[in-house]
């Protein structure tokens, strides 16, 4: 809406003045889809006089975004979410809960220097023991900020509640059932740039639970159930279970990832898995620690992936891998499932 300005005893209608905003944050992922979603809000109210131009990029880790771009910090705003930290004159916001969000403790220290010495031109908000960035978002925006988003507490709820894996079984978040389960999986799945800028703007002004229910997300979501059944019987089919590690090589099988939680529907008992994905762009190597198994996690996930250059939270993380480097790859499973089964 334009902006009424008085000058002398004249009136005059004056735009807003436009402002360009890069939010950058973790794709294929529910957590950084509704960051960028409270991000977005949470912009408005700090600059309510400003007409901000919103471009989403959704940015995954890999041999192909190693680092992310210069150019990709190129607009007037610019925000990173849910994802690795990168030194850059032109960042504005940085929010993460990863605990390998910074490479290193000097990296985060140089980084909060920065900020010190920034007049108020950057701010970074990092909490590793956050289980989720939408909730790090929210308490920033209402400790902060002095904005709390009512609206949006419900999708806030969901999107930490799937980060952190809190449901009663594992079955309940892989036979998604709910509207907020349906999107998720289909974020995880379909969660590129041309998605979010799609989606995050829908998601400011609809809920959770309609934009679930919604056409388009019921015709993304329809072929991701015959996947989820092809890929759990491969699990079944391809995994083994050592003492309470299960470890499934699925490196040359030509299927869909899909279904997070499928290890632990296949190997309810196991504390942790170590799967070997193939997908479209890379390998991946997925370690996590089971919340249903009744035991007791005995390892820090993120600092065993972080010494193979990966990275993660405590109880689960990844390392990726060029395809063609599958033998390292295979390697470097072998070593982490050691680690797992060491006392």
């Amino acid at each position: 809406m334009a902006a009424l300005f008085r000058v002398g005893h004249k009136a005059r209608l004056m735009q807003p003045a436009r402002v360009s905003v890069n939010v950058l944050t973790h794709g294929h992922c529910f957590d950084g889809l509704v960051s960028a979603v409270l991000f977005s809000r949470l912009l408005r109210h700090l600059e309510p006089a400003r007409h901000h131009e919103f471009a989403y990029r959704s940015c995954g880790y890999g041999p192909k975004l190693k680092t992310i771009p210069k150019g990709w910090l190129g607009a007037d705003v610019n925000a990173i979410l849910d994802f690795r930290y990168v030194e850059n004159d032109r960042l504005t916001y940085y929010f993460d809960h990863h605990k390998t969000g910074f490479a290193s403790t000097r990296e985060h220290a140089t980084a909060v220097d920065r900020v010190r010495a920034s007049s108020g031109k950057r701010t970074l908000h990092f909490d590793p023991s956050c289980t989720s960035c939408a909730k790090l978002i929210a308490r920033v925006s209402s400790d902060a900020y002095d904005h709390r988003d009512a609206s949006l507490a419900h999708l806030v709820e969901w999107a930490d509640r799937v980060d952190a894996a809190r449901f009663d079984s594992p079955e309940e978040a892989f036979f998604a059932r709910t509207p907020a389960l349906v999107l998720a999986d289909v974020v995880e799945r379909h969660g590129d740039s041309a998605f979010l800028q799609r989606f995050v703007p829908i998601l400011q002004q609809q809920s959770v639970d309609e934009v679930g229910k919604s056409e388009a997300i019921a015709a993304l979501a329809m072929p991701l159930q015959e996947a989820k059944t092809r890929f759990l019987a491969a699990i079944r089919e391809r995994g083994t279970v050592r003492d309470d590690v299960a470890c499934i090589d699925l490196a040359d099988a030509s299927l869909v990832p899909a279904g997070k939680f499928a290890t632990y529907v296949a190997f309810p008992t196991c504390r942790y898995s170590v799967i070997l994905l193939r997908t479209k762009d890379q390998l991946k190597l997925g370690v996590g620690f089971n919340p249903w198994s009744g035991k007791q996690r005995r390892h820090d996930i993120a600092t065993i992936c972080q010494r193979e250059g990966g990275g993660g939270h405590a109880v689960v993380g990844a390392i990726n891998f060029a395809h063609e480097r599958i033998t390292e790859a295979r390697l470097t499973m072998e070593r982490v499932v050691t680690t797992l089964l060491a006392d």
